[in-house]
Protein backbone atom coordinates (compact mmCIF):
# COMPACT_ATOMS: atom_id res chain seq x y z
CA UNK A 1 0.00 0.00 0.00
CA UNK A 2 1.42 3.61 -0.87
CA UNK A 3 1.63 6.16 1.73
CA UNK A 4 -1.18 8.02 -0.51
CA UNK A 5 -3.46 5.59 0.07
CA UNK A 6 -3.11 4.82 3.80
CA UNK A 7 -5.97 6.49 5.50
CA UNK A 8 -5.09 8.75 8.41
CA UNK A 9 -6.48 7.11 11.95
CA UNK A 10 -6.51 10.46 13.85
CA UNK A 11 -8.60 11.92 10.86
CA UNK A 12 -11.24 14.49 12.23
CA UNK A 13 -9.36 14.81 15.90
CA UNK A 14 -7.35 18.11 16.59
CA UNK A 15 -3.42 17.17 15.93
CA UNK A 16 -2.35 20.77 16.37
CA UNK A 17 -2.08 23.00 19.14
CA UNK A 18 -4.07 25.77 17.65
CA UNK A 19 -6.78 23.15 16.73
CA UNK A 20 -7.10 22.43 20.40
CA UNK A 21 -7.30 26.01 21.27
CA UNK A 22 -9.67 27.16 18.53
CA UNK A 23 -10.92 29.44 17.97
CA UNK A 24 -8.87 31.34 20.47
CA UNK A 25 -5.25 31.66 18.76
CA UNK A 26 -2.12 30.60 20.46
CA UNK A 27 -0.49 34.11 20.14
CA UNK A 28 -4.03 35.28 22.12
CA UNK A 29 -3.39 32.45 24.76
CA UNK A 30 0.31 33.34 25.24
CA UNK A 31 -0.21 36.93 25.37
CA UNK A 32 -2.89 37.31 27.95
CA UNK A 33 -3.43 34.09 29.84
CA UNK A 34 -0.31 31.58 30.04
CA UNK A 35 0.85 31.64 33.65
CA UNK A 36 -1.05 34.78 34.60
CA UNK A 37 -5.02 33.69 34.49
CA UNK A 38 -7.69 31.04 33.50
CA UNK A 39 -9.83 31.27 30.58
CA UNK A 40 -12.59 29.74 29.01
CA UNK A 41 -12.65 28.47 25.72
CA UNK A 42 -16.15 27.76 24.55
CA UNK A 43 -15.75 25.42 21.38
CA UNK A 44 -17.56 23.09 18.61
CA UNK A 45 -19.60 20.08 20.02
CA UNK A 46 -17.84 17.87 17.64
CA UNK A 47 -14.33 19.46 17.76
CA UNK A 48 -13.22 16.34 20.24
CA UNK A 49 -15.53 13.48 19.13
CA UNK A 50 -13.24 11.94 17.66
CA UNK A 51 -10.88 11.56 20.96
CA UNK A 52 -13.18 10.60 23.34
CA UNK A 53 -16.57 9.12 23.73
CA UNK A 54 -18.74 6.48 25.78
CA UNK A 55 -17.96 4.06 23.14
CA UNK A 56 -14.02 4.99 22.84
CA UNK A 57 -13.88 4.52 26.88
CA UNK A 58 -15.79 1.42 26.94
CA UNK A 59 -13.57 0.08 24.75
CA UNK A 60 -10.69 1.40 26.89
CA UNK A 61 -11.81 0.23 30.03
CA UNK A 62 -12.31 -3.43 28.31
CA UNK A 63 -8.82 -3.92 28.24
CA UNK A 64 -8.78 -5.22 31.73
CA UNK A 65 -5.29 -6.24 31.64
CA UNK A 66 -4.12 -2.95 31.75
CA UNK A 67 -5.56 -1.48 34.65
CA UNK A 68 -5.10 -1.98 38.21
CA UNK A 69 -6.09 -0.16 41.39
CA UNK A 70 -3.28 2.78 40.57
CA UNK A 71 -4.02 3.31 36.85
CA UNK A 72 -7.93 3.46 37.67
CA UNK A 73 -9.46 5.26 40.70
CA UNK A 74 -12.91 5.87 42.18
CA UNK A 75 -13.08 8.47 43.85
CA UNK A 76 -15.94 9.87 46.24
CA UNK A 77 -16.61 13.13 48.59
CA UNK A 78 -13.17 13.55 47.95
CA UNK A 79 -11.59 10.41 49.25
CA UNK A 80 -10.18 7.72 47.53
CA UNK A 81 -12.61 4.32 47.16
CA UNK A 82 -9.89 1.25 48.69
CA UNK A 83 -8.78 -1.08 46.30
CA UNK A 84 -10.78 -3.83 48.20
CA UNK A 85 -14.28 -1.89 47.35
CA UNK A 86 -14.25 -2.35 43.07
CA UNK A 87 -11.16 -4.50 42.78
CA UNK A 88 -10.83 -8.18 42.40
CA UNK A 89 -7.41 -10.43 42.62
CA UNK A 90 -6.55 -11.55 39.03
CA UNK A 91 -2.74 -11.94 36.97
CA UNK A 92 -1.88 -9.46 34.78
CA UNK A 93 -0.17 -9.98 31.75
CA UNK A 94 3.39 -10.81 33.64
CA UNK A 95 1.59 -13.66 35.62
CA UNK A 96 1.68 -11.45 38.70
CA UNK A 97 -1.79 -10.94 41.07
CA UNK A 98 -2.38 -7.96 41.61
CA UNK A 99 -5.73 -5.91 42.04
CA UNK A 100 -8.01 -5.83 38.61
CA UNK A 101 -10.94 -3.05 38.53
CA UNK A 102 -13.96 -5.53 37.92
CA UNK A 103 -16.48 -4.32 35.75
CA UNK A 104 -19.75 -4.86 38.12
CA UNK A 105 -18.60 -3.48 41.19
CA UNK A 106 -17.14 -0.16 39.24
CA UNK A 107 -20.49 0.67 37.69
CA UNK A 108 -22.15 -0.23 40.93
CA UNK A 109 -20.16 2.42 42.59
CA UNK A 110 -20.52 4.74 39.91
CA UNK A 111 -25.03 4.37 40.01
CA UNK A 112 -23.84 5.31 44.24
CA UNK A 113 -22.17 8.57 43.24
CA UNK A 114 -18.63 7.60 42.62
CA UNK A 115 -16.12 9.44 40.03
CA UNK A 116 -13.99 7.40 37.75
CA UNK A 117 -10.48 8.69 36.98
CA UNK A 118 -8.20 6.98 34.76
CA UNK A 119 -4.41 7.76 34.70
CA UNK A 120 -1.75 8.07 32.45
CA UNK A 121 -4.14 7.36 29.01
CA UNK A 122 -2.43 9.51 26.61
CA UNK A 123 -0.63 6.61 24.80
CA UNK A 124 -4.00 4.04 24.64
CA UNK A 125 -5.43 4.99 21.50
CA UNK A 126 -3.56 7.31 17.91
CA UNK A 127 -5.88 10.26 18.57
CA UNK A 128 -4.67 10.94 22.08
CA UNK A 129 -1.40 10.36 21.33
CA UNK A 130 -1.63 12.77 18.51
CA UNK A 131 -3.58 15.35 20.75
CA UNK A 132 -0.87 14.68 23.97
CA UNK A 133 1.62 15.60 20.84
CA UNK A 134 0.01 18.31 20.09
CA UNK A 135 -0.24 20.34 23.26
CA UNK A 136 3.72 19.76 23.68
CA UNK A 137 4.06 20.94 20.55
CA UNK A 138 2.54 23.74 21.74
CA UNK A 139 3.22 24.33 25.22
CA UNK A 140 7.15 23.17 24.79
CA UNK A 141 6.61 20.79 27.42
CA UNK A 142 5.41 17.34 28.50
CA UNK A 143 2.14 16.66 28.65
CA UNK A 144 0.05 13.75 30.97
CA UNK A 145 -3.73 13.29 30.71
CA UNK A 146 -5.86 11.60 32.94
CA UNK A 147 -10.24 10.91 32.06
CA UNK A 148 -12.44 11.68 34.65
CA UNK A 149 -16.23 10.57 34.52
CA UNK A 150 -18.48 11.54 36.98
CA UNK A 151 -22.62 11.86 37.96
CA UNK A 152 -24.00 14.89 39.37
CA UNK A 153 -24.95 12.96 43.03
CA UNK A 154 -21.38 13.78 44.53
CA UNK A 155 -17.84 15.74 44.08
CA UNK A 156 -15.09 13.63 43.73
CA UNK A 157 -12.41 16.53 44.59
CA UNK A 158 -12.39 19.33 47.10
CA UNK A 159 -11.06 22.50 46.33
CA UNK A 160 -7.65 22.26 45.40
CA UNK A 161 -5.00 23.66 43.18
CA UNK A 162 -2.23 21.52 40.71
CA UNK A 163 1.31 21.31 40.76
CA UNK A 164 1.15 21.68 36.71
CA UNK A 165 -0.49 23.93 34.32
CA UNK A 166 -4.41 22.18 33.30
CA UNK A 167 -5.75 21.79 30.34
CA UNK A 168 -9.77 20.12 31.13
CA UNK A 169 -10.87 19.36 27.38
CA UNK A 170 -14.85 18.62 28.14
CA UNK A 171 -16.26 15.94 25.82
CA UNK A 172 -19.66 14.11 27.18
CA UNK A 173 -22.36 16.08 29.39
CA UNK A 174 -21.91 19.21 31.26
CA UNK A 175 -19.64 20.34 34.13
CA UNK A 176 -19.67 23.30 36.61
CA UNK A 177 -16.13 24.48 37.24
CA UNK A 178 -15.52 27.22 40.45
CA UNK A 179 -12.25 29.14 40.01
CA UNK A 180 -11.06 31.02 43.37
CA UNK A 181 -9.38 34.25 43.79
CA UNK A 182 -6.12 33.37 44.92
CA UNK A 183 -3.01 31.28 43.55
CA UNK A 184 0.08 29.55 45.02
CA UNK A 185 3.28 30.72 43.61
CA UNK A 186 4.11 28.47 41.23
CA UNK A 187 4.32 25.18 42.99
CA UNK A 188 5.96 21.98 42.31
CA UNK A 189 5.85 18.36 43.77
CA UNK A 190 7.41 19.09 46.89
CA UNK A 191 6.13 18.81 50.58
CA UNK A 192 6.38 22.51 50.90
CA UNK A 193 2.99 22.55 48.37
CA UNK A 194 1.52 19.25 49.11
CA UNK A 195 1.42 19.17 52.57
CA UNK A 196 -1.81 21.37 52.74
CA UNK A 197 -4.75 19.90 54.37
CA UNK A 198 -8.11 20.22 52.82
CA UNK A 199 -9.35 22.41 55.67
CA UNK A 200 -6.26 24.62 54.75
CA UNK A 201 -6.86 24.54 51.20
CA UNK A 202 -10.32 25.57 51.45
CA UNK A 203 -9.36 28.65 53.49
CA UNK A 204 -6.12 29.88 51.02
CA UNK A 205 -8.45 29.25 47.78
CA UNK A 206 -10.13 32.72 48.95
CA UNK A 207 -13.57 34.45 47.42
CA UNK A 208 -15.32 32.16 44.74
CA UNK A 209 -14.11 34.32 41.37
CA UNK A 210 -15.64 32.74 38.19
CA UNK A 211 -18.09 29.67 37.45
CA UNK A 212 -17.68 28.27 34.57
CA UNK A 213 -19.92 25.85 32.58
CA UNK A 214 -18.60 23.13 30.65
CA UNK A 215 -19.70 21.51 27.51
CA UNK A 216 -18.58 19.23 24.63
CA UNK A 217 -16.14 20.97 22.60
CA UNK A 218 -14.83 23.73 25.61
CA UNK A 219 -11.13 23.88 26.88
CA UNK A 220 -10.40 25.42 30.13
CA UNK A 221 -6.94 26.27 31.04
CA UNK A 222 -6.12 26.60 34.93
CA UNK A 223 -2.43 27.76 35.32
CA UNK A 224 -0.41 25.58 38.31
CA UNK A 225 -1.23 26.79 41.64
CA UNK A 226 -4.89 28.24 41.00
CA UNK A 227 -7.35 27.08 43.53
CA UNK A 228 -10.40 24.94 41.49
CA UNK A 229 -13.07 22.70 41.82
CA UNK A 230 -16.11 21.06 39.57
CA UNK A 231 -19.16 19.38 39.78
CA UNK A 232 -21.02 17.30 37.32
CA UNK A 233 -24.14 18.99 36.69
CA UNK A 234 -25.67 15.95 34.21
CA UNK A 235 -25.87 12.95 34.55
CA UNK A 236 -22.43 11.27 32.77
CA UNK A 237 -20.08 13.43 32.30
CA UNK A 238 -16.70 12.99 30.73
CA UNK A 239 -13.44 15.45 30.06
CA UNK A 240 -9.95 15.07 30.24
CA UNK A 241 -7.21 16.76 31.88
CA UNK A 242 -3.79 17.01 30.39
CA UNK A 243 -0.93 18.40 32.88
CA UNK A 244 1.22 20.47 31.33
CA UNK A 245 4.95 20.65 32.79
CA UNK A 246 7.49 22.72 31.25
CA UNK A 247 11.49 22.93 31.68
CA UNK A 248 11.89 25.28 35.54
CA UNK A 249 15.16 26.90 37.15
CA UNK A 250 15.11 23.26 38.93
CA UNK A 251 16.04 21.85 36.12
CA UNK A 252 19.20 23.80 35.31
CA UNK A 253 20.54 23.04 38.49
CA UNK A 254 20.26 19.37 37.17
CA UNK A 255 21.92 20.07 34.14
CA UNK A 256 24.75 22.34 35.89
CA UNK A 257 25.50 19.29 37.96
CA UNK A 258 26.03 17.52 35.02
CA UNK A 259 28.01 19.73 33.24
CA UNK A 260 30.73 20.34 36.18
CA UNK A 261 31.61 16.82 36.26
CA UNK A 262 34.23 17.05 34.75
CA UNK A 263 35.38 20.13 36.68
CA UNK A 264 37.58 18.39 39.41
CA UNK A 265 36.85 21.80 41.62
CA UNK A 266 33.39 19.84 42.43
CA UNK A 267 34.97 16.99 43.08
CA UNK A 268 37.23 17.87 46.24
CA UNK A 269 35.73 17.73 50.05
CA UNK A 270 34.97 20.94 51.27
CA UNK A 271 37.51 22.48 53.73
CA UNK A 272 37.56 20.93 57.53
CA UNK A 273 35.52 22.62 60.33
CA UNK A 274 38.96 23.69 62.19
CA UNK A 275 40.09 25.42 58.63
CA UNK A 276 37.42 28.16 59.44
CA UNK A 277 35.04 29.84 58.08
CA UNK A 278 36.55 31.66 55.61
CA UNK A 279 38.38 29.20 53.39
CA UNK A 280 34.58 27.90 53.41
CA UNK A 281 33.30 30.96 52.08
CA UNK A 282 36.08 31.07 49.49
CA UNK A 283 35.48 27.78 48.78
CA UNK A 284 31.82 28.10 48.03
CA UNK A 285 32.11 31.39 45.76
CA UNK A 286 34.96 29.94 43.90
CA UNK A 287 32.05 27.07 43.24
CA UNK A 288 30.03 29.86 42.51
CA UNK A 289 31.84 31.74 39.54
CA UNK A 290 32.52 28.42 38.01
CA UNK A 291 28.89 28.10 37.68
CA UNK A 292 28.45 31.11 36.46
CA UNK A 293 31.06 31.10 34.25
CA UNK A 294 29.18 27.99 32.79
CA UNK A 295 26.10 29.96 32.02
CA UNK A 296 27.30 32.85 30.57
CA UNK A 297 28.70 29.81 27.94
CA UNK A 298 27.13 30.03 24.96
CA UNK A 299 27.64 26.54 24.13
CA UNK A 300 26.11 25.36 27.37
CA UNK A 301 23.35 27.83 26.64
CA UNK A 302 22.47 26.41 22.97
CA UNK A 303 22.55 22.83 25.01
CA UNK A 304 20.29 23.75 27.16
CA UNK A 305 17.73 25.10 24.45
CA UNK A 306 18.22 21.37 23.24
CA UNK A 307 17.40 19.99 26.21
CA UNK A 308 14.07 22.70 26.58
CA UNK A 309 13.19 21.81 23.01
CA UNK A 310 13.23 18.14 23.81
CA UNK A 311 11.44 18.03 27.20
CA UNK A 312 8.25 15.68 26.19
CA UNK A 313 7.40 12.46 26.88
CA UNK A 314 7.99 9.39 23.98
CA UNK A 315 4.49 8.17 22.79
CA UNK A 316 5.02 5.41 20.04
CA UNK A 317 7.62 5.30 17.56
CA UNK A 318 7.18 1.88 15.84
CA UNK A 319 6.84 2.30 12.45
CA UNK A 320 7.67 -1.47 10.68
CA UNK A 321 8.01 -2.96 8.29
CA UNK A 322 12.10 -1.50 9.58
CA UNK A 323 13.15 -1.08 5.94
CA UNK A 324 9.97 1.62 5.58
CA UNK A 325 10.99 3.31 8.79
CA UNK A 326 14.84 3.55 8.05
CA UNK A 327 15.21 7.48 9.15
CA UNK A 328 18.08 9.12 7.28
CA UNK A 329 20.29 11.87 8.45
CA UNK A 330 22.44 14.73 6.49
CA UNK A 331 25.37 16.83 8.01
CA UNK A 332 24.59 20.43 7.46
CA UNK A 333 27.79 21.34 6.74
CA UNK A 334 31.41 21.40 7.18
CA UNK A 335 33.77 22.67 10.37
CA UNK A 336 31.75 20.10 13.03
CA UNK A 337 34.25 18.56 15.31
CA UNK A 338 34.21 16.89 18.87
CA UNK A 339 37.23 18.26 20.92
CA UNK A 340 38.43 18.00 24.38
CA UNK A 341 39.12 21.36 26.35
CA UNK A 342 39.53 21.32 30.10
CA UNK A 343 38.88 17.83 30.78
CA UNK A 344 35.38 18.32 29.28
CA UNK A 345 34.20 16.88 25.42
CA UNK A 346 32.12 19.68 23.26
CA UNK A 347 30.89 19.93 19.78
CA UNK A 348 32.61 22.80 17.87
CA UNK A 349 31.60 24.56 15.32
CA UNK A 350 30.69 27.95 13.02
CA UNK A 351 28.56 29.25 16.36
CA UNK A 352 31.12 28.35 19.37
CA UNK A 353 31.37 25.05 21.78
CA UNK A 354 28.13 23.16 23.28
CA UNK A 355 29.34 20.69 25.74
CA UNK A 356 28.27 17.41 25.43
CA UNK A 357 26.82 14.76 28.09
CA UNK A 358 29.24 12.11 29.53
CA UNK A 359 29.20 9.01 26.78
CA UNK A 360 28.24 11.18 24.04
CA UNK A 361 31.60 12.00 22.37
CA UNK A 362 32.26 8.75 20.36
CA UNK A 363 28.39 8.74 18.47
CA UNK A 364 28.50 12.40 17.94
CA UNK A 365 32.14 12.39 16.03
CA UNK A 366 31.06 9.15 14.24
CA UNK A 367 27.74 11.22 13.59
CA UNK A 368 29.29 14.45 12.17
CA UNK A 369 32.07 12.54 10.75
CA UNK A 370 30.30 11.72 7.57
CA UNK A 371 27.93 13.55 5.07
CA UNK A 372 24.83 11.19 5.70
CA UNK A 373 24.04 8.14 7.53
CA UNK A 374 21.03 5.88 7.43
CA UNK A 375 19.86 5.25 11.59
CA UNK A 376 20.42 1.64 11.19
CA UNK A 377 24.38 2.04 10.43
CA UNK A 378 24.60 4.05 13.21
CA UNK A 379 23.52 1.61 15.54
CA UNK A 380 25.19 -0.99 13.77
CA UNK A 381 28.70 1.15 14.00
CA UNK A 382 27.77 1.90 17.87
CA UNK A 383 26.57 -1.14 19.74
CA UNK A 384 27.36 0.10 23.03
CA UNK A 385 24.33 2.60 22.81
CA UNK A 386 21.05 2.14 23.41
CA UNK A 387 18.56 3.22 20.59
CA UNK A 388 16.31 5.70 22.47
CA UNK A 389 19.63 7.57 23.61
CA UNK A 390 20.89 7.70 19.74
CA UNK A 391 17.51 9.26 18.76
CA UNK A 392 18.03 11.85 21.95
CA UNK A 393 20.89 12.83 20.45
CA UNK A 394 20.31 13.06 16.47
CA UNK A 395 17.23 14.84 18.05
CA UNK A 396 18.88 17.67 19.90
CA UNK A 397 21.83 17.80 16.89
CA UNK A 398 19.08 18.32 14.41
CA UNK A 399 17.53 21.06 16.81
CA UNK A 400 20.84 22.69 17.11
CA UNK A 401 21.20 22.64 12.85
CA UNK A 402 24.43 20.14 12.87
CA UNK A 403 22.06 17.31 11.15
CA UNK A 404 19.10 17.40 9.06
CA UNK A 405 16.48 14.64 8.20
CA UNK A 406 16.16 13.56 4.69
CA UNK A 407 13.04 12.75 3.31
Amino acid sequence: MSESSKSNPTDGAPARFAEVLAPMTPETFFADYYDKQPVHIPGDPGKFARVMNWGVLNQLLDMTAIWGSASLLLVMDGEILPAGAYCVDAQNRDGATVKQPDAAKVMDLLRRGASLVANDIDTLTPELRAIADAMEDGFCGKAQSNLYCSWRQRQAFTSHFDTHDVFALHMEGEKVWRLYQNREPHPIRHARFTSFTKAEQEQRRGPLMQEVRMTPGDVLYIPRGWYHDALAATGGVIHLAFGMTGVIGLDLIGALSDAVVADETFRLNFPRPEEGRDALAAHIRDLGRRLQAICENDGFVDAFASYQQSFRYQRGGFDLPIEAAEKRFRRTGDGFKVVQKDGRFALAGPQGLAPLPPGAEQPVAWMIGRPRFARGDALDALPTIPAVEFDRLTAQLVAMGVLAPEE
